[in-house]
């Protein structure tokens, strides 16, 4: 009961911080001290989790990745590479309704918290001239703006996957999360693109040239997941070609300084914050045989793997968090390859619509705070959205699981 009982008080401390203007990361580090304590955790104990979160070779690659990405975003914005991938858009694509789309999904590529701030004042316009209210618009700028977080391998998330779970192909989750995500567009084009009017764009112009500079000024955000693809050089090594990429573009005496000023601690605390919880959660037995014995019931496997993915997911607003805490008990099943991959697919997009929902997922602050709407009056357009995708995953159980044995 003391276990269950600091986990939860633990947990409740992330709002309580996050209120008192305590940033997520050193929010999701103090909720694993806190919870050590309350949960009784020896000095022997901690030492373990200390030593496995910080002095592990995997993690410290996968720290390096969390720092790179977090310079990668902040470089993207400062030299304006964003403001060019977006011109270039709008002279490729002559649908507002894919531009509403685009420009969101391109932004989500940065995998920087909160960037859906970046793409708000973009979709802020283009709803304008399509006469979009604000509910429509912040709606649309974060469906979209998630994207990527399902497909593209280096984000925080695939990050936590390959460490907890490294016998499972990135690149086979990546598979299964794209009918969820194909489904996951859909609903949101049904729901609230077509009702955009004025479709049609007015740019002009030579297509090719401008497709041709598209690729280009994307390059620094995809490169990395190619050199992957085609040599497997690690994302850690692979991320520096992304950064180089940015140099030869906007050269400048200063990029290295740049670089230096562009270190984002939140981010990498937030990551730390993560393995920590999930090393305390590990070291507490009552917790971990329940669940464990939830997870051994075929009848209340996928059940227990909702409600936690979903709750952790909620209640801290970022992802990894339930995925640290899940996938540790499902590595331990005796179930074959198939339905491991089966069962990471569900953890991921079950902690996934926790995070997103969740009161504190900070795209979801800055862009109602950018728009300036409730979010209560968010939630009230919302409903449909969330229960869709509900029909969705319920769906996708029985047809995958028939298929993933």
């Amino acid at each position: 009961m003391r276990e269950f009982l600091a986990v939860i008080i633990s947990f409740l401390s992330i709002p309580f911080l996050n209120k008192k203007k305590v940033p997520i990361g050193l929010a999701i580090c103090i909720c694993a001290v806190l919870m050590a304590t309350l949960g009784g955790l020896g000095l022997l104990d901690f030492k373990e989790v200390f030593i496995a979160t910080f002095f592990d070779i995997a993690k410290i690659q996968r720290y390096i990745v969390v720092v790179e990405i977090g310079i990668l975003g902040v470089l993207l914005r400062k030299y304006k590479i964003i403001d060019d991938v977006i011109k270039y858009l709008l002279e490729v694509v002559k649908s507002r309704r894919v531009v509403l789309m685009f420009i969101p999904a391109l932004v989500g590529l940065l995998s920087v918290p909160g960037g859906a701030i970046i793409s708000a004042p973009f979709i802020d316009k283009l709803g304008d001239e399509s006469n979009l209210s604000n509910n429509q618009k912040a709606i649309i700028n974060l469906i979209y703006r998630h994207i990527a977080m399902h497909i593209l391998p280096y984000t925080t998330g695939f990050l936590v996957v390959t460490s907890l779970v490294p016998q499972i192909s990135v690149y086979k989750l990546i598979g299964l999360n794209s009918i969820f995500v194909i489904l996951y567009l859909a609903i949101g084009y049904f729901l609230y693109l077509r009702k955009v009017q004025n479709d049609r764009t007015s740019s002009a112009g030579p297509i090719l040239p401008s497709l041709f500079n598209l690729l280009i000024y994307t390059s620094p955000v995809y490169l990395a997941v190619l050199l992957n693809i085609f040599f497997q050089i690690p994302f850690y090594i692979g991320m520096i070609a992304n950064l180089l990429v940015i140099y030869l573009l906007q050269p400048t005496k200063g990029f290295l300084m740049d670089i230096v000023r562009a270190f984002n601690i939140r981010i990498l605390l937030a990551f730390i914050g993560v393995y920590l919880i999930q090393g305390v959660i590990g070291k507490m037995e009552s917790i971990t045989t329940l669940l464990t014995l939830i997870f051994n019931n075929s009848q209340a496997i996928m059940f227990g793997i909702i409600i936690t993915s979903f709750f952790f997911g909620m209640t801290t607003g970022f992802q990894p968090t339930a995925l640290g805490v899940v996938l540790p008990i499902l590595i331990t099943l005796p179930i074959s390859a198939s339905r491991l991959l089966f069962y990471c697919h569900f953890t991921f997009v079950w902690s996934f619509m926790g995070y997103f929902f969740s009161p504190l997922h900070l795209c979801q602050l800055f862009t109602c705070e950018y728009l300036k709407i409730s979010t209560i009056d968010l939630y009230k357009d919302y409903w449909k959205f969330f229960l869709c995708l509900v029909a969705v995953l319920i769906i996708n159980y029985f047809v995958l699981g028939l298929w993933l044995k």
